[in-house]
């Protein structure tokens, strides 16, 4: 029997085995205006994937979705602000009519605002959870039933190693990263007998506008960076491992 016959048999996913993607692979990327959300976008728009641009900024969004259509690949930007739960549900619907499912959910969005806790305002505290923390929970919740009904999936989030380790004046991000473990890891053991995996991502730096500094002072710095294709490729790797291995974290730095 042919391989991809074999695979097909087991309703294994192909384009997880590096076989030519099925065109009705849909994942959902939040944050894919940009950075490492918009590189992931890329990849899988190359696979074959039906992707979801999901981010705050339509322009950011039409750009990057025009990148894919210029390259074979199809994206449907969805401006949404991933901390409000009506938003949330409004995007995920429609990419599910539109693709007619959801497979995957990579969510990339983040805001780094750092200071002394003597200063740091509510409202900085607030934002930095609200997209770091309850932006994950909303989307994760709202595209849960979709994953059921296509008889698995995967949810990725992209986390940091403030999430392992605190630095000062990063309490609120640290915090929040440190949450975001907590999350997934509860999450891989209710989904994980629904045949969804749920992975985390743990990347050092990457040379981005993060955190309000340009990618210009970033290199004058003299400190390494991961670039965010660096981090994008990672993410892809985790999705296309075959259905009987799962990787539940893995760290990226860089060299």
């Amino acid at each position: 029997v042919p391989a991809s016959l074999a695979l097909r048999r087991r309703g294994a996913p192909l384009w997880r085995h590096g076989l030519s993607p099925p065109a009705d692979r849909v994942a959902l990327v939040v944050g894919a205006g940009s950075g490492v959300g918009q590189a992931v976008a890329y990849r899988l728009g190359a696979l074959g994937i039906y992707v979801g641009l999901a981010g705050r900024r339509l322009d950011e969004l039409e750009r990057t979705a025009a990148e894919l259509r210029q390259h074979g690949g199809h994206g449907l930007p969805l401006p949404v602000d991933a901390r409000d739960e009506a938003d949330v549900a409004v995007a995920v619907e429609q990419l599910a009519t539109t693709a007619g499912g959801i497979d995957d959910l990579v969510y990339c969005a983040g805001v780094g605002l750092y200071g002394p806790v003597e200063t740091y305002t509510l409202a900085d505290w607030e934002q930095t959870w609200s997209t770091n923390v309850t932006g994950l929970f909303l989307c994760a919740r709202a595209v849960i039933p979709y994953l059921r009904q296509r008889g698995g999936g995967h949810i990725v989030a992209v986390s940091s190693g403030a999430g392992k380790h605190g630095y000062a004046e990063r309490a609120a991000y640290a915090a929040s990263k440190f949450a975001v473990h907590g999350f997934m890891e509860s999450l891989a053991e209710e989904l994980g007998p629904q045949r969804i995996k749920c992975s985390t991502v743990v990347p050092g730096s990457i040379l981005t506008e993060f955190a309000a500094t340009s990618v210009e002072k970033k290199q004058a710095s003299g400190r390494k960076y991961l670039q965010p294709g660096d981090v994008a490729d990672v993410i892809v790797q985790v999705l296309r491992q075959s259905d009987h291995a799962w990787t539940q974290e893995v760290n990226v730095w860089p060299f």
